[in-house]
């Protein structure tokens, strides 16, 4: 079982479910992911949530660092084989990108 494609594809279907764009980079056995907000014209218009992802393959388990635009806001450390772990990542992910700070009015 891969638990990077199957976290990092999860979270993706939140976030373009929530109609943002994810990015990430995999570089020294730890990934670096970005979720992006986008304006009309397609350029970034603001990064509500950035996290490390760290996993360990052959245990199942791993942790998420949390960032924002003033520093580490929380982690969350996984199991694989506890589903509620992983639930809990996504429903994190999916309440900071649903906050009040997000303008869901209609566009004038």
């Amino acid at each position: 079982m891969n638990i990077k494609k199957l976290l990092l594809s999860q979270i993706e279907k939140v976030v373009f479910d929530l109609r943002y764009d994810f990015l990430y980079e995999d570089e020294y056995g730890e990934l670096l992911c970005q979720v992006i907000q986008r304006d009309s014209s397609g350029s970034i218009e603001s990064t509500p949530i950035s996290f490390h992802l760290r996993i360990n393959e052959e245990k199942g388990t791993g942790q998420l660092i949390y960032y924002q635009a003033k520093g580490e806001m929380n982690r969350h450390s996984f199991d694989i084989e506890n589903p509620d772990t992983i639930l809990a990542i996504l429903t994190f992910i999916a309440g900071v990108l649903v906050s009040p700070q997000k303008n869901v009015g209609p566009e004038s």
